[in-house]
């Protein structure tokens, strides 16, 4: 019991962290129609910890617990979209903290008389305690999205920690190094133990042909480098949809680029905005807030080609030598900051070779945080899929209109990075931490 009260009481910590510098304006206003106001983000976390630590824990609760449908109305992410919640009838920030705390403390009071070994799936291993610390974490990051596309006010961090430098610069072709995976057998899916989401499951063999993939994530070099020969401007590297919507946007570069005169001498020309204010475009970094059409783009102008979610997994998972897979890139230790760019504090991303100790058996670096990759794949369920405990997370959105990313960026909680996660997003999307890694044919 002191385990979970201590992992909820950690994660609410972190969202009143990154809340604390907003003023009551930023935290209510709607920044882009593509996020929710802030404030909505803390209710609907409120009323998700409602909805299943207390409601679906009462003496009524069966075996599969209530389902997303329950939530009040005002957040009910499918009742109201995210770009009509700016004209709801939303609490302040002050309202919208107290409310937190309130359920909260139920929770805490209800956890005291949980039996963690009842019949009910929910308890089994603390799997609904594990949803809810996942959930809120998960809309940490999408604060996150929202600040970086606030322009109302500065945003300054209560706490920024430094990120690690590389020993040495890697550029030109080591940027573009590519590791040849072996085709064979691989196992898909969540590991037992700890909480993953339904869409992890069930674990599977799978066949996997033999393929290369980049050692590291795409620096801005190199994609300054597809801008610059012409890109944005050669229709036979964009699909129809992509050219469609590149042209429609306007698009000529990544999502919070600007034009810099004053550094052309440097052979950049650009600045990069993040949430903290304009810094100069570093090279050795990864490219990020790109979205699947401009990576799909990307990847054809190297005559390469995005991975598969399975060949991504076995990439980041798969150990030769113990012929099973890992829990994360490095092994079974929980993530800290020697072996991967997460947990939000480091407001950015590192440069490529930082995270050394983080690779993975095949050699593949910075795999987990800085930048979530897109796949090829669109999301859908593994075979033998269960939708559980509810459908809306995962299974409503299955189809063709999705691609899906993986590896998490720093914006993720080490909670919610593992090998087996699975992100999905419309691939026209930019706000979120996206990024490319190449894969190529053997």
């Amino acid at each position: 019991m002191s385990a979970i009260r201590q992992a909820l009481e950690s994660v609410r910590e972190r969202t009143l962290q990154l809340t604390a510098p907003l003023s009551a304006d930023a935290l209510t206003r709607q920044h882009s129609p593509l996020m929710s106001p802030i404030v909505w983000d803390l209710g609907h976390i409120a009323a998700f910890e409602d909805l299943w630590l207390v409601e679906s824990l009462g003496e009524a609760s069966d075996e599969s617990g209530l389902d997303e449908s329950g939530l009040e109305e005002t957040y009910d992410a499918f009742r109201t979209p995210r770009s009509e919640r700016g004209a709801l009838d939303l609490p302040d920030g002050r309202t919208a903290a107290a409310h937190m705390a309130a359920i909260r403390d139920v929770s805490l009071a209800r956890l005291e008389s949980i039996d963690l070994t009842a019949a009910n799936r929910l308890l089994q291993d603390g799997f609904v305690y594990g949803m809810v610390r996942q959930h809120e974490a998960q809309h940490q990051e999408t604060i996150l999205q929202t600040i970086q596309l606030m322009e109302s006010e500065p945003y300054e961090p209560a706490e920024r920690l430094p990120l690690p430098e590389p020993d040495i610069i890697v550029s030109g072709q080591a940027a573009r190094e590519r590791i040849r995976v072996p085709g064979g057998p691989f196992d898909l899916g969540a590991l037992p133990g700890g909480f993953t989401y339904d869409n992890e499951r069930p674990r599977q063999a799978v066949e996997v042909a033999e393929f290369e993939l980049a050692r590291y994530p795409v620096s801005n070099a190199d994609y300054l480098e597809f801008m610059r020969d012409g890109g944005y401007a050669d229709r036979a590297l964009w699909t129809d949809e992509g050219w469609e919507w590149k042209e429609s946007e306007g698009l000529v570069a990544p999502l919070f680029w600007q034009p810099d005169e004053s550094d052309e001498a440097e052979g950049r020309g650009w600045s990069r905005r993040t949430s903290l204010g304009l810094e100069a475009l570093r090279l050795d970094h990864p490219v990020i807030h790109v979205c699947w059409y401009e990576a799909d783009a990307y990847a054809r102008y190297r005559d390469c080609r995005l991975p598969s979610e399975t060949e991504w997994e076995k990439a980041a998972a798969w150990d030769p030598e113990a012929g099973q897979s890992r829990r994360y890139p490095w092994g079974s230790a929980w993530p800290d900051v020697d072996l991967a760019n997460l947990d939000q504090l480091g407001f950015g991303v590192a440069p490529l070779g930082a995270y050394s100790a983080g690779a993975s058996a095949l050699g593949f670096e910075q795999m987990m945080g800085d930048v979530w990759e897109w796949t090829s794949d669109t999301f859908t369920g593994y075979s033998g899929f269960e939708s559980f405990p509810y459908a809306e997370y995962s299974e409503v959105f299955f189809g063709d209109d999705y691609r899906v990313l993986r590896g998490g960026s720093w914006a993720t909680r080490p909670s919610v990075a593992r090998n087996t996660v699975r992100n999905w997003d419309y691939p026209k999307r930019r706000q979120i931490f996206s990024g490319i890694r190449l894969a190529k044919d053997v």
